[in-house]
């Protein structure tokens, strides 16, 4: 994460902590505290899982239905797959902790970014200085122009001028699915160094990867339905939808190098290297950590794997997870041994674990049980593939798939790791 400025002396707070803190800090802002909803979304289509803390909210937008209260909050589990290929890097995740407050046709543009900056500065106790904000650059396709209100506000609340960053649509403009509520919105980075390495300059490039990273979403500014046909239409009121991962913010307060670092998951990390004896990679603990935690809350949710559907992204972790160990000749990982400690240690977060905890580990064992045989044979085949040569062709895939049940994704990795096939290679057959 790079050099941290010494005036930043903040002391070490645990993810229950920030919990609460937030929690408690929009409660005092007379914002109703709900709960938890389930990671599985109710009649709603449009998604496999639950991937933000408005999804389950949809119809309070819309106009569909009335909240108890137009302003809440809450900490909602959420689980997105979009950077499976990411997972293990030092803030991607495939399920996090979800810090949200709503303004429901109450408070707009100037109340989000007001409460947004108060808690950072003065409960957090974030130094103004480290503080960037993003924008909407506006678009001219849905005939928006850049959000000088929200520049107007972060100004008003002390951000440094400098340090607002004009972004455009695919960065700074919030859907929750493929129709729905959706707005512009406005995003507060964590500057983590105090040099001028990658230093933004207004107009410039703003590093995201290596310098700045996004704590909070100050602020999706509700003002549009995305219809079926990709057309926007106003909505009835205007909303606001905040929210900030519990993982990363853990991480960016602690100073540490990763969110796995952190107490929401290290744990998980050094119970897999105790159990591999240290044999794996860093990279592959990281993805067992996180794969472990989705795994287990899908099957709490008593969704079982299968080939299609919601089904399917739990039976592609456990694969990925069996696959990774046996790559890293880690044989015969303790898997139910992993998972009991995940059950153990983190039912009072995810109180669904324990109580379907028969179901989840009896699902996971039979899966487990299914693929590692199938897998045993399956790399077995691609490596006398891969004696023979560069590529693997059609008929070698379709072999594959057919004859000893390996998935294609799987196979995929595998040329992707041994540098089989490439895109622009027109040779390739497969």
């Amino acid at each position: 994460m790079g050099i941290l400025t010494v005036s930043d002396t903040r002391e070490k707070i645990t993810s229950k902590e920030i919990r609460e803190k937030f929690l408690s800090y929009f409660e005092s802002k007379d914002h109703l505290r709900i709960k938890n909803s389930s990671i599985i979304p109710k009649n709603d289509p449009t998604l496999l899982f639950i991937n933000a803390g408005m999804a389950p909210m949809k119809k309070f937008f819309t106009g569909e239905e009335s909240p108890e209260k137009p302003r809440l909050c809450n900490v909602q589990t959420c689980i997105r797959t979009i950077d499976l290929d990411d997972v293990g890097d030092k803030s991607h995740l495939t399920s996090f902790s979800m810090l949200g407050s709503w303004s429901i046709g109450d408070y707009f543009k100037e109340g989000a970014i007001k409460l947004a900056y108060e808690f950072l500065t003065k409960h957090l106790n974030i130094p103004n200085e480290k503080l960037y904000v993003t924008v909407f650059a506006g678009d001219k396709s849905i005939g928006l122009d850049v959000d000088d209100e929200c520049k107007k506000w972060w100004k008003e609340v002390g951000i440094l001028e400098d340090h607002i960053v004009e972004c455009p649509m695919e960065d700074n403009f919030w859907i929750a699915g493929e129709t729905g509520p959706c707005g512009p919105c406005t995003e507060v980075f964590y500057d983590t160094r105090d040099d001028d390495v990658n230093k933004y300059v207004p107009g410039g490039y703003f590093d995201t990867k290596t310098r700045y990273i996004e704590i909070w979403n100050a602020g999706v500014c509700m003002q549009f339905n995305r219809n079926l046909d990709g057309t926007y239409s106003p909505l009835k009121f205007k909303s606001i939808d905040t929210g900030a991962g519990l993982e990363r913010l853990t991480m960016t307060l602690n100073k540490m190098s990763s969110v796995y670092d952190t107490d929401l998951l290290k744990p998980i990390c050094d119970k897999i290297n105790e159990l591999a004896n240290g044999k794996l990679s860093e990279r592959t603990v990281r993805v067992l950590t996180d794969h472990t935690r989705t795994i287990s809350l899908i099957l709490s949710e008593k969704q079982a794997p299968s080939n299609e559907g919601r089904g399917y992204v739990p039976r592609k972790l456990i694969r990925r997870c069996i696959l990774l160990t046996t790559k890293e000749s880690v044989k015969d990982f303790d898997y139910l041994s992993l998972y009991n400690f995940f059950i153990d240690n983190y039912s009072d977060i995810f109180p669904l674990i324990k109580e379907n905890k028969d179901f989840l580990l009896s699902h996971f064992e039979k899966e487990y049980e299914q693929f590692n045989k199938v897998l045993v044979s399956g790399l077995e085949k691609l490596d006398e593939i891969k004696t023979k040569g560069n590529n693997i062709s059609k008929e070698d895939a379709f072999d594959l798939v057919t004859t000893y049940g390996l998935p294609f994704d799987i196979i995929e990795d595998y040329a992707k790791d041994n540098n089989f096939l490439k895109k622009d290679d027109e040779s390739s057959s497969f």
